[in-house]
């Protein structure tokens, strides 16, 4: 049992919960911050951990009816093969460089985040959301799908802001329709990494036992709370802290 390990998934896992964004994409900046993993370990370990905090988090919103079964399931017949796509191409990628494509990313999806806050009481007000076609949904799928493959996560972190920008989705619905995704996008993922030996399953089980609680927890506040000063406060924390993982990766020569 690692201690830190067990912290580290309380706090993602409710965080991922809450914002429908699996957890991987957080998780990895942390393992290689506070817990000095390798790069492609800091990058797989969590991946496992997606479909946990995914199939928590979905119990609660199902139950709500928030999720949007028609663009889940295109998602994941055009994301999965991204995926597997995306997760063989880090054997031919170098640690670092995956490193500082995933703190870009989460800069990236940080600013998005507090964009998207102001976006949705305009954008989607006046633009009510309406089913997309299939090709267009299928089109976003398979890109995100490589490029969460390549970054080990189960692309949550990016359907969310492509379901609420693109699609028009609410928010709360583009939660639970991406969290119902992950769980699919992440098997494959997960079953690669293992296979290339980028999972470290004693950390990976340490934070479950810290996930299991905390999703649910996570997922039910975010269904009873107002998420637009969470969600900019979020987006601030990820860029501040995206900036300060890019910068401490850039010193650290030992990859």
């Amino acid at each position: 049992m690692n201690f830190e390990a067990l912290i580290i998934g309380c706090i993602t896992g409710f965080i991922s919960a809450f914002f429908g964004i699996g957890g991987s994409s957080v998780d990895t900046p942390v393992l290689r911050t506070f817990l000095n993993l390798p790069p492609l370990i800091a990058l797989g370990t969590p991946l496992p951990l997606t479909i946990l905090t995914a199939t928590i988090a979905s119990v609660a919103y199902k139950r709500e009816h928030l999720v949007n079964f028609r663009v889940a399931v295109y998602s994941i017949i055009a994301g999965v093969p991204g995926m597997v796509l995306g997760s063989y191409l880090t054997a031919y990628l170098q640690g670092k460089f995956l490193m500082l494509l995933t703190a870009v990313v989460l800069c990236v999806v940080g600013i998005d985040f507090i964009i998207k806050t102001f976006k949705e009481k305009t954008h989607i007000m006046k633009k009510p959301f309406s089913q997309p076609p299939v090709y267009y949904i299928v089109s976003v799928a398979i890109a995100i799908g490589i490029l969460s493959g390549v970054l080990a996560n189960g692309g949550g972190i990016f359907f969310v802001p492509a379901y609420v920008i693109l699609f028009r989705m609410k928010i709360k619905e583009a939660i639970a329709t991406s969290l119902l995704t992950v769980i699919a996008m992440a098997l494959p993922g997960s079953t690669i990494h293992h296979h290339l030996g980028h999972i470290d399953l004693t950390i990976t089980t340490s934070m479950g036992i810290g996930v299991i609680p905390m999703a649910y927890l996570g997922a039910k506040l975010d269904i009873r709370t107002k998420s637009q000063t969470v969600m900019i406060l979020f987006g601030i924390f990820m860029v501040v802290f995206s900036v300060y993982f890019f910068i401490s990766q850039l010193r650290n020569g030992h990859f």
